[in-house]
């Protein structure tokens, strides 16, 4: 299916949920970050830190104690020079590379929700289809002849996350939102995964 077919489905479902979560729980918006964990493949694990990750998200209720979200996030990780030129062989008095890898997600998923609309604190589950972005940037140095050469890859690609979150109350208007998840990419030659754990508003 083209991406512009998939992204009209989105708007219709979208509408649609909209229209529904009036009749019944309060649709809410949601902003959260945390951190991603590399899984794989082994490279992106070997060679990246501990990213950065930024999500923003409207949830619809076609039914109380099921939810509808629609969202975006993006993930930044910065490469491990040390562990980077040392599988290479390479010693940073040699070489340096600066690189970073971000990763742009477009998502739709649904949210069974394990506690009552009417508890204080909810704990749910959710799964996500998404489309994702991925770009890749280094540049890598000569330490001596300061000669640098810096490339650049793009890959777009579809993908799934899965997990499980909790919401607390944190005054009339707000709730405080943690959730943790897992990340599967399915890039062309090997899929990339990580793990998230995020924390937030939702209101």
């Amino acid at each position: 299916m083209k991406l512009r077919q998939s992204l009209i489905l989105i708007a219709i479902l979208f509408l649609s949920t909209a229209q529904i979560s009036a009749q019944g729980r309060k649709s809410q918006w949601e902003l959260f970050g945390g951190a991603a964990f590399p899984l794989s493949p082994q490279e992106f694990k070997d060679w990246y830190k501990v990213g950065g990750s930024i999500h923003g998200q409207y949830v619809a209720f076609p039914s109380p104690t099921v939810g509808i979200t629609f969202g975006m996030a993006v993930e930044g990780f910065a490469v491990d020079e040390d562990a980077f030129l040392d599988d290479f062989g390479i010693t940073s008095s040699d070489a340096s590379i600066d690189a970073e890898l971000s990763i742009t997600e477009l998502g739709i998923g649904i949210r069974p929700y394990l506690t009552s609309a009417e508890a204080s604190s909810q704990i749910f589950l959710f799964g996500m289809g998404t489309y994702n972005v991925l770009n890749a940037k280094a540049t890598v140095k000569d330490v001596f002849s300061g000669y640098s050469s810096t490339s650049e890859a793009e890959e777009k690609a579809w993908g799934l996350a899965a997990g499980a979150g909790m919401e607390i109350p944190a005054g009339d208007r707000f709730n405080i939102i943690l959730q943790g998840l897992v990340r599967f990419i399915f890039t062309e030659e090997e899929n990339t995964n990580f793990v998230g754990v995020t924390a937030g508003l939702a209101f």
